[in-house]
C-alpha cells in the first residue's frame, strides 16, 4: 500500500519522444534537463518575432531570459478558494505588458496567440488590470503556470516575480533561505510546465541574480547564457515586420 499505481507501472512506461509543439531551441533545454535528452522535434522552422538588441546587432531569438530587478511585494487576492496572500512585481507587470503589446502592434501577432503566465495569482491579477486600463484585447491569455498545463500558444511570456536586493542575496544560501526567497518558483515541475507552453517564442522575465541561487534555475540560466539568450529586459524588442 506504500506504492502508488503509477509507481508500480513506471517500469513499463514508454516515453513519447517526438514533440510537435515547440521550435527546437525552446525544446532543447527541457529535453536535456527533464527528458534524458531524448525529445525529438517535428515542427516547421519559423522565425521568432522576439529579438535581443545589443549595441552591435538585433537578433531573432526563440528563447530569451530578460534580467529585471523589480521590487517584490505581497498582496491579498481573491481566488475561487477565498482570499490568499500572494506576491507581485510591478516592474515585471509593466515589462510583460509592454512586450505583449509590441508583439501585437508591431509584430502583428494575434492576441489569442499570446499568453502571459506567472506562478502567482497576485501577478496575474495585476497584469489583467493593466490590460483593462489600456483597453487592450481580452483575447490575451493571462493565467498561472499551473492552470496553463495542457495548453499552448505561439508566444509565452513568463513573469517569475521573486526578487530581492543584491546585498541580501547569500552566495551559498541554505535551504531555509531558498524556501523564503524563491519558494515553489524553484520547483522543476513548475519550471518545466512554464517553459514548454510556447511554440515560436518564449520570454522569461526574472531577477537573474536571485534565480541563479536555485539549482533548477541555475541549469536553465547556464543553458540560455550559452545560447546568448540572457539579456537585460530592456534589450528585448519586437522589430517591425515590414
Amino acid at each position: 500500500m506504500t506504492r502508488s499505481l503509477f509507481e508500480r507501472y513506471m517500469g513499463r512506461a514508454l516515453l513519447l519522444d517526438t514533440q510537435y509543439r515547440m521550435q527546437e531551441d525552446i525544446c532543447k533545454f527541457p529535453s536535456e534537463a527533464y527528458y534524458q535528452d531524448k525529445l525529438k522535434t517535428e515542427v516547421d522552422e519559423r522565425t521568432s518575432m522576439l529579438h535581443a538588441k545589443t549595441e552591435t546587432m538585433t537578433q531573432s531569438k526563440h528563447i530569451l531570459f530578460g534580467d529585471i530587478r523589480g521590487e517584490e511585494i505581497s498582496l491579498v487576492v481573491s481566488t475561487a478558494r477565498g482570499n490568499e496572500n500572494s506576491k507581485a512585481n510591478i516592474a515585471e507587470v509593466k515589462k510583460a505588458v509592454e512586450i505583449c503589446t509590441q508583439l501585437i502592434s508591431v509584430g502583428e501577432v494575434r492576441p489569442e496567440d499570446i499568453a502571459i503566465l506567472s506562478p502567482y495569482n497576485a501577478q496575474v491579477a495585476l497584469i489583467k488590470e493593466k490590460f483593462k486600463e489600456r483597453h487592450q484585447p481580452e483575447k490575451i491569455t493571462v493565467t498561472t503556470i499551473t492552470k496553463s498545463q495542457g495548453s499552448e500558444w505561439r508566444y509565452v511570456i513568463l513573469s517569475m516575480v521573486r526578487s530581492c536586493p543584491s546585498e541580501e542575496i547569500e552566495p551559498m544560501p541554505p535551504r531555509e533561505w531558498l524556501s523564503k526567497h524563491i519558494g515553489f518558483v524553484g520547483d522543476e515541475n513548475q519550471i518545466n510546465v512554464g517553459i514548454t507552453r510556447a511554440q515560436d517564442g518564449l520570454c522569461i522575465l526574472g531577477n537573474q541574480e536571485l534565480l541563479n541561487c536555485s539549482p533548477a534555475w541555475r541549469k536553465l540560466l547556464k543553458h540560455y547564457s550559452s545560447c546568448g539568450s540572457v539579456v537585460l529586459a530592456d534589450q528585448i524588442v519586437v522589430p517591425d515586420v515590414c
